[in-house]
């Protein structure tokens, strides 16, 4: 059985970023995916470089954050993305380009190509537009998408109220390969103004680092992987 514990937001916040890298260290997160239009991926980038046998992603964004290329349907008048953008009409050509500037960011500031796409609040699956750019531009540069492959199964559901350790024991013993969303994080002042989903990711990053949990994995063969 393999396993990828994918922790979503690297960049968000400092506090994030450094508890991904903690989670990393201490505990299984094994796979990260980085936001690449947010204030502190250049810091998560240095981190990274520290650490070659974390997997990098790429967290494409489209509900937080400023733009990386200008357009006409996907932001605010000031240049930002919001929330709105998940039900409203949105260019498949924009998005490509937007997807695409974030990729790009990414490569220039990571080094190297990333390991996997994912997006932030699922856009990629909730907004159809959304999805025929990510799967262009993962057949352009020969990336894995999560939930669109066929190597894991996306269990999405470890989060808020479901971020326990009894569920993520019954997650571990599904005996099949599986890639489990996390979001665990070091609250910091920056995550708690813009964030609704903050002091529990501290509750996550605990979870993540148990010592019951790496000693079920540890006595189940369980292989920790990235894309």
């Amino acid at each position: 059985m393999k396993v990828v514990i994918n922790a979503d937001d690297f960049g968000l916040t400092k506090g994030v970023s450094d508890g991904i890298i903690y989670a990393y260290k201490h505990g299984i997160v094994t796979s990260t995916t980085a936001m690449c239009n947010m204030p502190f991926v250049e810091y998560a980038s240095e981190l990274s470089k520290k650490y070659p046998g974390l997997g990098v992603g790429v967290h494409l964004t489209l509900t937080i954050g400023p733009s990386l290329t200008n357009n006409t349907s996907l932001t605010d008048e000031e240049g930002n993305f919001s929330k709105d953008n998940l039900v409203k009409t949105l260019d498949e050509k924009e998005l490509y380009n937007e997807f695409k500037a974030q990729i790009e960011r990414f490569i220039k500031l990571f080094g190297k190509l990333p390991t996997h796409l994912d997006s932030h609040h699922h856009v990629h699956n909730k907004v159809e537009p959304a999805n025929k750019a990510v799967r262009k531009l993962a057949k352009e540069y020969n990336l894995q998408v999560r939930s669109n492959n066929d190597k894991f199964e996306f269990i999405t559901d470890f989060h808020n109220e479901n971020a326990t350790k009894q569920y993520l024991i019954e997650i571990l013993n599904l005996n099949k390969n599986i890639e489990v969303m996390c979001h665990p994080a070091i609250v910091d002042l920056d995550l708690y103004r813009n964030s609704s989903y903050n002091l529990k990711r501290v509750i996550e990053l605990d979870i993540l680092c148990d010592k019951e949990i790496k000693q079920i994995i540890e006595e189940n063969n369980i292989e920790l992987v990235h894309y």
